[in-house]
């Protein structure tokens, strides 16, 4: 390769819009995150990594209560609010698993809809990204709950991190690290064996 990428000597290539992202085919849209209009490449994770968030979402699923209603997602875009920016600027995240309250059918789900996020955190991936930068993140958004699924290198689930938000700091405190067992209170009560989400 003898020439640069384009982004590579003009890093706004790598901005976007709300409108540049609605406009773009939704194989593209699958591949990014956005965070204050800069684009984030999304690591593509391991058949284990999809299999836990896949198990987890169905645990919760099978779990959650008829009233209120919840919804269970994977994979889909959660906007921001309160980082929402006047020019124009996006940002959103794909968390593995989300729990929100539920919207109309076809409408955007946002962080004020958001009730628990999970990320599965697999040894190759970004733990960075994963318990600095979207715990600072989704605190600020006012998220109840933040769960952290750490894979090991053997693929399996070493531990869970259970994240509940502080509400006068703005800030998550670790709430319990799970072993063997994952057991939530919030946003409703739910018991999984973590032999159940390795599978």
């Amino acid at each position: 390769m003898d020439t640069l990428p384009e982004w590579a000597s003009d890093p706004r290539t790598l901005t976007l819009t709300e409108a540049q992202y609605d406009g773009l085919p939704d194989q593209a849209r699958k591949l990014v995150e956005v965070v204050d209009g800069n684009v984030i490449l999304r690591q593509r994770g391991t058949p284990e990594h999809s299999d836990v968030s896949r198990r987890l979402a169905n645990a919760l699923e099978a779990a959650k209560p008829d009233d209120p209603c919840h919804r269970i997602s994977t994979d889909i875009n959660m906007h921001f609010v309160k980082r929402r920016r006047a020019d124009g600027k996006l940002t959103f995240r794909r968390p593995d698993v989300l729990v929100y309250r539920c919207i109309r059918r076809g409408g955007k789900v946002t962080t004020a809809d958001a009730e628990l996020v999970a990320e599965v955190i697999s040894p190759s991936s970004g733990h960075y990204m994963g318990t600095v930068d979207k715990l600072a993140e989704y605190a600020n958004e006012g998220i109840p709950v933040y769960l952290v699924v750490s894979l090991g290198d053997d693929q399996y689930i070493r531990l869970v991190r259970e994240y509940r938000l502080d509400w006068a700091s703005r800030t998550y405190h670790l709430a319990e690290t799970h072993e063997r067992v994952l057991e939530l209170e919030v946003p409703f009560p739910v018991t999984v064996d973590f032999k159940e989400l390795d599978g």
